[in-house]
């Protein structure tokens, strides 16, 4: 009679930092791959991404040309790579796409305008031999400014690095801000991928944001993971104690 054996991924935390000896920002990182903005260091110029493997962002330039658009919608991909760096005041900093803040809890952030339509965050992950992929992160409201926008956030992927991605409606966020002058709110993001993503070498997951009315806020996007557990190996008993048998 067949029988299953399980092996168990053993998921360790690990931040950014710990993956940086492969110093490439593209490169496709095997799970667990846990990440947060502790170490400033990582993001030392503009639009340089090189020192945080499987991590990138984008400006999101013309991927759509209507304010307020629902960013589930948003689809297509950007070709403008983004971070402004070393900056530390989101009430006032006003050069909108995606920005690194040193902030007491430093983090980078997503701000939508009508240069940077749609930017995003995209992670790089190796899935092979795992299965049960759930991502997760937390959105922080970091604009205490006079901003009071309603600040839509959606969790996007795809497998492979062409074509349109698929949205994840249920960790859709409507409005991850608050205010005006409020700068306090966190959304807890966790949501299981669809199989599609199991077993790839090469799968993209993104978190975005969109150009919205009334003035856009920054929404950080922090203590990100992405985890999952190994594919269980199948072992068929019986058939190798009749190999065996043979060479009694």
């Amino acid at each position: 009679m067949s029988a299953l054996r399980f092996n168990t991924a053993v998921l360790v935390a690990a931040s950014c930092l710990a993956v940086t000896a492969a110093h490439a920002d593209a490169s496709y990182q095997t799970l667990p791959f846990v990440l947060n903005w502790s170490n400033t260091a990582l993001i030392a110029s503009n639009d340089n991404w090189g020192s945080c493997p499987g991590v990138m962002g984008y400006r999101g330039d013309n991927l759509t040309t209507t304010i307020g658009t629902d960013p589930q919608t948003i689809l297509g991909t950007s070709s403008v790579v983004d971070i402004n760096a070393n900056q530390t005041n989101p009430n006032t900093f006003n050069t909108s796409g995606v920005t690194e803040f040193h902030l007491s809890n430093p983090v980078v952030a997503l701000q939508g305008s009508g240069t940077a339509d749609a930017p995003y965050v995209q992670l790089h992950v190796n899935t092979a031999g795992m299965h049960h992929l759930t991502v997760a992160y937390d959105l922080r409201d970091i604009d205490g400014s006079n901003r009071n926008a309603v600040q839509s956030v959606a969790l996007q992927y795809r497998v492979g690095t062409a074509g349109n991605f698929v949205n994840v409606p249920s960790a859709y966020v409507a409005d991850a801000t608050t205010g005006p002058s409020l700068a306090t709110l966190v959304t807890a993001v966790s949501v299981e991928l669809p199989a599609a993503v199991d077993d790839n070498a090469q799968v993209q997951i993104r978190i975005l944001t969109t150009n919205a009315a009334n003035g856009d806020e920054w929404v950080g996007v922090d203590n990100l993971s992405v985890t999952g557990s190994a594919i269980p190996v199948a072992t068929n008993d019986a058939a190798w104690g009749t190999i065996k048998s043979l060479y009694r």
